[in-house]
């Protein structure tokens, strides 16, 4: 029994299946994808991907990895698992010690309030405060952008009297 692999090739378009017929047995012809998966003998793959690729109806030609791939994937399948869950844990310990870079200046603020006399919730107030104020200030930008645009409107508008068009 002969060694035999599989080779995808992406065609322009399907009239010219029957030419492919020649290079091996066509196992499946995909219509919407626009390919046709051919079965070669394992020694005339590499010759016959650079006859097909001298076709100017062929748009690519993929050979199929399968038979390089080791069969016994037990270990790999584990060692890219544990790989995942290992740079997801670094990951995490990244960003927690990115938060902690940047506690010393709210560790900060903390002294300072408690140099004032303010408590935990005097401080939490002051946060509250804070978003209100930033909330506030983009509601007063947006109404002013608003008015502007408004404005800018009003002075398009030229009445029929003035010589505006009716």
């Amino acid at each position: 029994m002969k060694e035999r692999r599989a080779v995808y090739v992406f065609l322009r378009g399907l009239k010219h299946v029957e030419q492919l017929k020649k290079f091996g047995d066509i196992s499946y012809i995909s219509k919407r994808m626009g390919y046709v998966e051919l079965y070669l003998n394992e020694d005339e793959v590499e010759k016959t991907v650079d006859k097909l690729n001298q076709y100017r109806f062929v748009k690519t030609v993929k050979v199929s990895p399968r038979p390089d791939i080791d069969p016994d994937l037990d270990d790999v399948h584990d060692d890219v698992f544990f790989e995942a869950y290992d740079q997801a844990q670094e990951d995490a310990e990244k960003d927690q010690s990115d938060k902690k870079s940047a506690e010393p200046t709210d560790r900060k603020d903390a002294k300072s309030a408690k140099q004032t006399g303010q408590g935990k919730g005097q401080e939490a107030k002051n946060v509250a405060a804070d978003q209100n104020q930033k909330q506030q200030a983009e509601k007063n930008v947006r109404q002013g952008n608003e008015q502007q645009g408004l404005q800018a409107d009003e002075k398009k508008q030229v009445p029929a009297e003035k010589g505006g068009k009716s």
